[in-house]
């Protein structure tokens, strides 16, 4: 499940889609990432839990300890999964981790009330508890970005750089229920009821209050001179929507994509062919190789 936008995959939504499927829009056509593919593939160990703050939550890493560190931060109630092909990929040259937050996957189950700060503090317990060498590069999908983000700000020494993956901008919860109105029914009913269910820690399955990080252009850090790829979906999440609705989502979720290259000095944007909100899934090169110039930017 996303928060990025209503998908052809499933017949339900921007706010809660698709988690568990591993269907994607090129799928096993996508070779970027060269050098990395069939039987050169490392393996991925099992999820293997680690505690924070006395809840399990479940990690999976690969890779050698002595190369650099890669850490990939799930979007909205997505587990370690979605991740497969990636952290395959990058484990050939990085120490590379993924983990299910809490309420998602194999985790405990989230606390009565999360915040977005509550999220970035587990990600910072996540490195900790894992020995994960810092500074790290965060890889961060959907709502991931904020959490990456929201942590980068309070320990930008220990950033070595990031990757947005399709991630959903602070300011665009509020354009999107302002776009959508509260009588709308069918498709448009549905993508604003699940937009509506951040804002209530009870009704969504990490138990998060998103408001306050994802309702304002002001939750924007400024992280400086910190290597930063800003991937970008070119299929439209909106297409079962009303043209002019779509296009008016669309636009704002694009315009929120360059709002996120103001973070640094070193700030790149692509836009991914053939792929969706999930590029991990459909074009997994695409992901691998923004680490990969990262990694090398940092070095």
């Amino acid at each position: 499940m996303t928060v990025g936008g209503l998908t052809g995959r499933l017949p339900v939504v921007v706010a809660l889609v698709l988690a568990a499927s591993g269907c994607g829009l090129a799928g096993g056509d996508d070779t970027s990432g060269a050098g990395t593919g069939g039987s050169q593939l490392a393996a991925l160990t099992a999820v293997q839990p680690v505690t924070v703050d006395g809840h399990r939550v479940a990690t999976r890493c690969a890779g050698s300890a002595k190369d650099p560190t890669v850490l990939l931060v799930s979007g909205y109630d997505t587990p370690v999964t979605s991740w497969d092909e990636v952290q395959k990929r990058l484990s050939a040259h990085t120490r590379v981790c993924a983990y299910d937050r809490l309420g998602v996957g194999h985790s405990d189950p989230a606390p009565r009330r999360q915040t977005v700060d509550d999220l970035a503090n587990e990600l910072d317990a996540v490195v900790s508890a894992l020995g994960l060498h810092r500074p790290v590069v965060l890889v961060a999908q959907d709502i991931g970005g904020v959490v990456a983000t929201t942590w980068a700000e309070a320990h930008d020494d220990d950033l070595a750089g990031l990757v947005l993956v399709d991630a959903t901008p602070p300011g665009y919860l509020d354009t999107a229920l302002q776009l959508v109105p509260a009588t709308a029914t069918g498709r448009a009913g549905a993508l604003r009821a699940d937009l509506e269910r951040l804002l209530s820690p009870r009704d969504n399955a990490e138990h998060l209050a998103a408001g306050s990080a994802l309702a304002s252009t002001s939750s924007f850090p400024v992280l400086g001179a910190v290597p930063l790829v800003v991937l970008t979906r070119s299929v439209s999440d909106y297409g079962n929507l009303r043209p002019r609705v779509a296009a008016a989502l669309d636009s704002a979720w694009t315009g929120g994509q360059q709002q996120w290259t103001e973070l640094s000095s070193l700030a790149r944007m692509q836009t991914v062919d053939r792929a969706g909100h999930e590029i991990q899934r459909d074009q997994p090169g695409s992901v691998v190789d923004a680490v990969r110039e990262v990694v090398g930017a940092g070095s």
